[in-house]
């Protein structure tokens, strides 16, 4: 049960198709991922709430542990409708509503149509790369993305200006690479993509050529993967300093079961905590997190028809809501 309960968050949180998505977009897609127009967001006239969660039984099973054991929930004097499927929302369209989750981005996407004026998603998903369909005050990401690892390496690339990136050939590597690529311009970057066949990985890291050309080298890979490319890295004749390579890699990896060479990279963290004592799989504690997270700015909308946009979470500590996201505490070490 306990390899179960990993192997579905892993997917829940992994951006997880293997295959990369191909960029040709149908007119129906464009006019899909049209930003939704609306007006200022009134917190006063906010006055329902709704729950989309979807049929995955481990999220759900998680979600209703938080949200049964919330002190915060009784004392919220609404009605809560639970949805199990965008299908299952009436057809009439949604105002003035606070809705808590979906939990992907499909459905996320999909929830586009019934929106109609004033509302308010705390969005369980963590792909920000929907945030620019939504207006700046409608929307909240809540789930722990990786995007935010790529954005908090900003100080530590501020210097560099050449950047070797070798990304694992999947989804999650495919658009992370595009996204880091978007966000760092000015530098020079050059990528190369890897499977898990190590004729594959070593044809990788050839291809960026020269390593000693690159201020950095991103790694991003949120599977075991990334082992076999440090592996081949420590056997070349000339070393690159771990020290200077980043991974990325969402925790997928819990950081109390990393080896001491493995270790040796620069891999995100969280600075007011310390995970190397949790035993509960990070992706889960994230998870967890953002439905307190959730239900704690409803209850302060509910009941003080106001947002200080500052939320206080029982284990991180009181978090920022900056820029339609929550400004975790990332650092890498």
């Amino acid at each position: 049960m306990k390899l179960f309960l990993i192997c579905t968050l892993f997917i829940l949180y992994s951006c997880a198709p293997t295959v990369q998505k191909s960029t040709i977009k149908t007119q129906k897609a464009i006019e899909t991922e049209k930003i939704i127009l609306q007006e200022k967001l009134k917190i006063k006239d906010l006055d329902k709430i709704i729950v989309l969660l979807d049929d995955n039984i481990i999220s759900k099973k998680i979600f209703f542990e938080e949200f049964s054991q919330s002190e915060l929930i009784g004392q919220i004097n609404k009605d809560i409708k639970f949805y199990y499927s965008v299908n299952e929302i009436p057809n009439d369209i949604i105002n003035d509503t606070i809705i808590i989750g979906p939990n992907t981005s499909e459905d996320l996407t999909l929830l586009k149509k019934h929106l109609g004026k004033n509302n308010f998603i705390l969005s369980l998903t963590n792909d920000l790369s929907l945030k620019k369909q939504f207006a700046d005050d409608q929307i909240i990401f809540l789930g722990m993305s990786p995007f935010f690892h790529i954005l908090k390496l900003e100080n530590q690339l501020s210097k560099a200006t050449s950047i070797g990136i070798l990304y694992k050939q999947n989804y999650y590597g495919v658009r992370l690479t595009n996204y880091l690529k978007e966000i760092y311009q000015g530098k020079y970057i050059k990528s190369s993509p890897y499977s898990e066949e190590p004729i594959d990985i070593n044809f990788a890291i050839q291809e960026l050529g020269d390593l000693i050309q690159y201020d950095n080298i991103i790694l991003i890979d949120d599977t075991s993967s990334y082992k076999d490319i440090l592996t081949n890295l420590s056997s070349k004749q000339s070393v690159y300093k771990y020290d200077k390579i980043f991974l990325i890699d969402n925790f997928s990896e819990q950081r109390n079961s990393i080896s001491s060479f493995y270790d040796q990279v620069q891999r995100a963290d969280i600075s007011n905590i310390d995970l190397s004592d949790h035993k509960v799989q990070h992706r889960e504690f994230f998870y967890r997190a953002s439905i307190n997270m959730a239900i704690a700015i409803a209850h302060e909308i509910i009941n003080t028809k106001n947002f200080t946009k500052i939320v206080l979470t029982k284990e991180l500590g009181y978090l920022e809501v900056k820029n339609s996201t929550i400004n975790y505490p990332i650092i890498f070490k």
